[in-house]
């Protein structure tokens, strides 16, 4: 890798400003901008010439870069939108910030034909405090990655599957966005606007089986035509909210692995709209939503006591389902099921919490899986 260093600028500072005087601009440092060039040399001598928390311009072009761009230091890199169109064929991953807080990338649209893992378009290390914001997405293992990362927020993150028009050929995402561990620092806090990820294997997946903390927050936005799941909470443990985003068309919209502390409200989950709380997931809800296929899973008959001890069952615990509108499309199904004896028909308002005999306690019924308000569109109710 390319790391930032003072014995890269080769231009003085007045060389550095753009035509405008506005910050350092890439052209100026030698970036061709053709598609053919390599212009990693040129990248990283612009954001070296640059001060502190100075502009790192990149204009209109299409450039192709074979090494990483390191960034160590707080920049500012803008580009022009779609018309800046960066890209790295080289198993390398594209832009990566390590240990730097105050960075903002902005208006740019990358590129990767690589499959192999760990590869992304963006990559923060350890590093907090950053913004991304209206940049698109095409290709590598991960479009971002957030190891260890912190308080980031990420407006307006989009794949290029309706976009196209990359100037060459990119691979498969196999995750939108991927947040962990990593150097003993969860990936805890970061918070997404807006984010519109469509196609690839997967969309965004949380996990932290180091520490089970591990959070997000997401507002708006559409998650539509992933093959995997479009949203992965796995092991994790700091409250985490998911508020007005558009799922549909994916194979899978949201899966809870053994994760905790989830506020699931006002989102669409269609077709076929399957949301699975599983393994030890604790203390999620989902309201206020239109929601086609949720399952829960209630685990095993130890639950929640037994020769084991209290809250070793292996299924998910204090759920709450609220003001859910099912049966949209087709199939439907809310498992276990709510209470009444047609439920397709129609449920009136009011409690119709699932009865779920636990083995453990006389057969008597759990009652920290609420159901409330569970009304369908097809047969009214």
């Amino acid at each position: 890798m390319i790391a930032l260093s003072a014995s890269l600028i080769v231009a003085g500072p007045a060389a550095a400003l753009s035509e405008d005087g506005s910050g350092t601009n890439v052209r100026l440092f030698g970036a061709v901008g053709d598609g053919y060039a390599d212009d990693t040399r040129a990248f990283q001598q612009a954001i070296a010439a640059a001060s502190d928390h100075g502009l790192v311009v990149l204009p209109d072009g299409k450039f192709r870069l074979n090494d990483t761009i390191v960034i160590t230091k707080p920049v500012k890199i803008v580009g022009t939108g779609f018309a800046t169109q960066i890209f790295n064929g080289n198993d390398k991953t594209l832009f990566q910030l390590v240990n730097v807080n105050n960075v903002e990338i902005r208006d740019l649209y990358l590129g990767s034909s690589s499959t192999q893992f760990g590869v992304s378009l963006i990559e923060l290390v350890n590093s907090h405090h950053n913004q991304i914001n209206n940049v698109t997405m095409l290709g590598g293992y991960y479009g971002l990655h957030l190891k260890g990362s912190l308080l980031n927020t990420v407006i307006d993150l989009r794949s290029g599957e309706n976009f196209g028009g990359f100037f060459v050929k990119t691979s498969e995402t196999t995750t939108w966005v991927m947040g962990e561990s990593y150097n003993q620092i969860s990936a805890n806090a970061n918070t997404f606007i807006a984010p519109v990820l469509e196609g690839g294997v997967n969309g965004i997946v949380m996990t932290d089986n180091n520490f089970a903390q591990g959070s997000i927050h997401i507002f708006g936005g559409t998650m539509e035509g992933i093959t995997g799941t479009a949203l992965t909470f796995q092991n994790t443990g700091l409250n985490s909210s998911v508020t007005g985003v558009h799922f549909e068309g994916n194979g899978v919209d949201i899966v809870t692995q053994a994760a905790s502390n989830i506020r699931i409200s006002s989102i669409v989950s269609v077709t076929p709209g399957q949301i699975n709380l599983v393994g030890d997931s604790r203390n999620v809800s989902i309201t206020d939503s239109i929601a086609n296929n949720i399952h829960i899973d209630i685990g095993d008959a130890i639950y929640p006591g037994g020769s084991l001890g209290a809250g070793t069952g292996t299924g998910a615990k204090r759920i709450i389902l609220q003001n859910i509108t099912t049966c949209v499309s087709l199939p439907s199904v809310i498992s276990p099921k709510p209470t009444g004896d047609n439920y397709f028909g129609g449920l009136p308002n009011g409690p119709s919490s699932p009865q779920i005999p636990n083995p453990a306690e006389g057969g008597a019924f759990r009652k920290d899986i609420v159901y409330t308000n569970i009304g369908v569109v097809c047969g009214g109710g």
